[in-house]
């Protein structure tokens, strides 16, 4: 469990952030180097300094140190003031070459303005990382919060903790193949793939919302406690969307209100809650219906022996068009032996006290 949130969504949050935000800074200097040289041949070919063309130098100048601090503003301020320096004539028709005060004092302008600007840009730059940070170790709280929530919600319901991990790298592994499909090569990408695998223990959470004498009840649930029992789809979904209304940015939180709800709906729209239906059932949820599926069958119940690999498989494939999305199913199929590997690696819970309300009949 601890492997899936080693990595908070914020803290990746932020180091694709920083990313973005260093490839642009990089693509506004390069365009304000090469504003500078069209200013310098301006200049030029418009009869030298001694027309206010000059002054359009300010506008590279500002680009370079507003976008990437005072550092690199004061060394474009330099450069463009060079540019415009001792080797550009005052007026080229009469071949008059300017006054070295005039553009010392230019490049000084130049260099004062670049200070400026770049002093405020850095200063508003470090209060926005600042902020940022302090929005990380809020969030960091809040999801852990959540994270003991799951733990409470996997320990009345399993007597390992071990399930949600599983779910999460099946859930990734099946993405992961998907993606490889021309239906899904356009949806599914890196940051997909990254989200479902945090989304994918939270898929239960509504389960702590469930009264004990029906969640840890051995027997077989009533009608009526059955009601109960899928109530947990959208206790689940309401308690995600409170954390993704205040931390709406991020993706995955998205995502798992829609595991939250949908993960208990069958591809012939006879699910619950909504009775959705084929492609209407969100690809997330549908990926999710055979990862769960796939490790409850695995794992030992008070109500019946674990199934092998094979078995598990025959049961789904048997299911494919009716409970589960066909396609999911083939993918499921294909990569069989790396499930099975993983299965082996991690091992399903451990046999015996794991109630009868749980993911099979829940």
């Amino acid at each position: 469990m601890d492997s899936v949130w080693q990595v908070s969504g914020m803290q990746f949050s932020l180091r694709l952030k920083s990313r973005e935000i260093s490839v642009r800074s990089e693509i506004f200097l390069l365009l304000s180097y090469l504003l500078a040289g069209m200013t310098a041949l301006v200049v030029y070919s418009t009869g030298g300094t001694n027309k206010v063309y000059t002054n359009l130098m300010y506008i590279p100048i500002t680009i370079a140190a507003s976008t990437n601090g005072k550092r690199h503003g004061i060394i474009h301020a330099t450069a463009g003031g060079l540019l415009l320096g001792p080797f550009m004539p005052l007026d080229v028709e009469k071949g008059i070459m300017q006054d070295p005060i005039n553009w010392i004092v230019r490049v000084a302008m130049y260099v004062i303005i670049a200070y400026v600007i770049g002093f405020f840009a850095d200063h508003y730059r470090q209060e926005l990382m600042n902020v940022r940070k302090r929005d990380s170790e809020i969030f960091e709280a809040h999801m852990a919060t959540i994270y003991f929530l799951v733990k409470l919600a996997e320990s009345r319901d399993y007597n390992t903790g071990e399930h949600v991990v599983r779910v999460a790298e099946l859930c990734r592994l099946l993405a992961g193949k998907l993606r490889s499909r021309e239906k899904y090569r356009d949806y599914i990408n890196d940051s997909y793939i990254e989200y479902i695998f945090k989304a994918a223990p939270l898929h239960d959470i509504g389960k702590v919302g469930i009264p004990d004498s029906i969640l840890l009840k051995p027997g077989k649930l009533t009608p009526e406690e059955f009601e109960i029992m899928k109530t947990h789809t959208v206790i689940g979904e309401e308690t995600l969307l409170e954390v993704k209304r205040r931390y709406s940015g991020y993706k995955f939180l998205e995502m798992a209100v829609n595991i939250a709800r949908h993960h208990h709906e069958r591809w012939d729209g006879t699910g619950y809650p909504d009775g959705l239906s084929g492609d209407r059932i969100p690809l997330s949820a549908r990926i999710m219906a055979v990862a769960d599926t796939y490790d409850a069958l695995r794992s030992k119940r008070v109500y019946k022996d674990a199934l092998s690999h094979r078995e598990s498989l025959e049961v789904i494939k048997q299911e494919s068009g009716t409970h589960f999305d066909p396609e999911i199913v083939e993918v499921l199929l294909e990569c069989e032996e790396e499930i099975n590997e993983m299965y082996n690696r991690t091992g399903p819970g451990e046999p015996g006290t794991e109630p009868a309300a749980t993911a099979l009949r829940g």
